[in-house]
C-alpha cells in the first residue's frame, strides 16, 4: 500500500439498504437536521411535514410564536394527523381526520369527541421532536433521548458565521431536485477538490487553490495557496463582482477571503460570501438516490430594490451544482461493479475525506 493511499469506506456502504437502514437509526435518527427556514412558519397554526427515513415528522408554530415538532401521529390509534405537506390549523387546533380527536399547537390533548371523561391532556399528549432554531433556520432531531447541543460537531466551529446577518436574510431563490447518489457521495463531493480542475474551470478561476486540487490550506508546504478568491475576485458569480453591498458587520479579512464553509453534518454546509449566503441542505430518499435543496439567501432590502438582481449569483451556483451533480452520479453508477470492494483515498487531497469517514464510523459503531 503506498504511503499517500487509505482505504475509503467499503463499496457497499453506498448501496446496501441494510446499512442504509442501520444509518438511519445510528445516524439520521440521533443528529441535528436542518429542515427549512424559519420563514416558512411565520404565523400562527402554519405548519408543514416533512419525511425523514419512514418518519413523518409535523413542524408548526404555536400562539407564542414558538416552533413547535411532533410527529405527525394521533394518540388514539395512529392515524396520520395531516395528509397535506403543507398548510394551517383553523382555530389553534390540530384535529385528527379519522376519530376527530383534537390537540392544542403545544400538543396537548383537548377533546375525545362522544366521551364523557375527564383525559389528562399532557398524558395523551402529541408525540414531540426536539426543535430548535438558529439564525433563522429550524433543526429537529429525532432522538427518544436528550440530544447533544445543535453544533457541536460543526466544522470548523459553530460561531464561524457570526458576522453574517444569517437570521435577517430571506430566500432569493431555492432549487430542489433528486441526484441518483447515496448520501455520502455528496458530502465526499464536497470535501474535496481533487476533481475541481477537470470539473470546476469556472470556480478554479475564482479560487486559485482549486486550481491545486485542493479544497482546505495546506500549510506543511505541498501548498502555500490560501483559501481565499483571487485578486479583484468579490464573491461567487459569473463574473466574480458582488451582486450587491457588502454586510457590513463582516472583517476586513472576511470580505477579502470572499467565502467561508460552515458544515453541520449530517444533512447540511452553508456558505458565508460577502454579499450573500447559500446554504445546501439533503435527505436520503433510499440508499441511491438523495433530495438535495440549495437556498440563496440575501437581504430583503436587496431583493426588494428594482435595480437590484440575483441572477450573476444564482447562474454561478447553478452551474457548479449541475457539475457536482454530474459527478455524484457517474461516482454512484460505478460503484456497484463486482469486483470493486473497496476505494482509495489520495493525500492531502482528500484528508478531509478521511476525516469525514472517521467521523462515519464513530457514528455508526456509537451504541
Amino acid at each position: 500500500m503506498n504511503a499517500f493511499l487509505q482505504k475509503s469506506l467499503p463499496a457497499a456502504a453506498y448501496f446496501d439498504s441494510a446499512i442504509m437502514e442501520a444509518e438511519w437509526q445510528k445516524l439520521w435518527f440521533k443528529h441535528w437536521l436542518y429542515v427549512g427556514r424559519r420563514s416558512e412558519l411565520a404565523e400562527t397554526g402554519e405548519y408543514k411535514v416533512i419525511e425523514i427515513g419512514g418518519q413523518q415528522v409535523l413542524l408548526t408554530q404555536n400562539e407564542r410564536g414558538e416552533l413547535k415538532a411532533y410527529h405527525n401521529t394521533c394518540r388514539h390509534r395512529g392515524s396520520e394527523l395531516c395528509s397535506e405537506l403543507e398548510g394551517k390549523f383553523s382555530g389553534g387546533r390540530i384535529v385528527c381526520p379519522y376519530h376527530r380527536w383534537a390537540y392544542s399547537l403545544d400538543g396537548a390533548l383537548l377533546n375525545i369527541p362522544f366521551v364523557d371523561a375527564q383525559i389528562n391532556g399532557q398524558e395523551l399528549g402529541l408525540y414531540p421532536v426536539h426543535s430548535q432554531v438558529w439564525s433563522g433556520n429550524m433543526y429537529i432531531n429525532l432522538s427518544n433521548t436528550p440530544p447533544p447541543e445543535l453544533g457541536q460537531e460543526a466544522d470548523p466551529y459553530f460561531s464561524l458565521l457570526d458576522n453574517w446577518p444569517l437570521d435577517q436574510l430571506v430566500v432569493g431563490h431555492r432549487h430542489d431536485y433528486a441526484l441518483k447518489c447515496n448520501w455520502k457521495i455528496v458530502w465526499e463531493n464536497y470535501l474535496e477538490c481533487y476533481h475541481c480542475p477537470g470539473l470546476h474551470p469556472e470556480l478554479c478561476e475564482l479560487v486559485p487553490l482549486y486550481k491545486e486540487t485542493l479544497a482546505t490550506d495546506v500549510l506543511d508546504g505541498v501548498s502555500g495557496t490560501k483559501d481565499t478568491v483571487a485578486e479583484g475576485v468579490e464573491s461567487w458569480t459569473m463574473d466574480g463582482k458582488a451582486i450587491g453591498p457588502i454586510f457590513p458587520s463582516l472583517t476586513p479579512d472576511e470580505v477579502k477571503a470572499g467565502h467561508v464553509y460552515l458544515s453541520l453534518p449530517p444533512n447540511q454546509w452553508i456558505v458565508g460570501h460577502p454579499d450573500y449566503v447559500r446554504q445546501v441542505s439533503f435527505m436520503p430518499m433510499d440508499a441511491q438516490t438523495t433530495h438535495i435543496a440549495s437556498e440563496w439567501l440575501f437581504s430583503e432590502e436587496f431583493l426588494e430594490c428594482p435595480d437590484s438582481s440575483p441572477d450573476r449569483a444564482i447562474e454561478f451556483g447553478e452551474l457548479v451544482l449541475g457539475q457536482d451533480a454530474l459527478a455524484c452520479e457517474i461516482n454512484q453508477r460505478g460503484m456497484t461493479a463486482r469486483p470493486h470492494k473497496v476505494g482509495f483515498l489520495v493525500a492531502p487531497q482528500e484528508d478531509d475525506l478521511g476525516k469525514y469517514h472517521e467521523w462515519y464510523r464513530a457514528a455508526m459503531e456509537h451504541k
